[in-house]
């Protein structure tokens, strides 16, 4: 299982990594990694893990064709996934 980061140079990809809270304001338990943001880059068609600004690569790859699958790749590396997906690019129905 291969987990790395590579820089990422899509201004449009920057945000926040903070966890999701519960109606309480405390944080979920941490499992010590960074959590991930998908990303779903319409133009191109493909799905990214961004975490800490940067491209995540998981067991050799940087994208996926599916969020199904990216997910099930970041299940098995144990990267902890936020629920809010980031969509870039063309998201009109006709085009997808």
């Amino acid at each position: 299982m291969t987990v790395s980061e590579k820089p990422l140079s899509f201004a449009t990809l920057s945000g926040s990594e903070s966890g999701d809270r519960d109606p309480e304001g405390n944080r979920p338990p941490s499992s010590g990694l960074p959590m991930g943001r998908i990303v779903e880059m319409a133009f191109s068609r493909i799905w990214v893990i961004k975490r800490q600004g940067a491209l995540t690569e998981v067991e050799g790859r940087l994208y996926w064709p599916d969020r199904c699958s990216l997910e099930r790749a970041a299940a098995r590396a144990g990267i902890p996934l936020s629920d809010v997906v980031i969509r870039t690019g063309r998201l009109d129905i006709k085009h997808r």
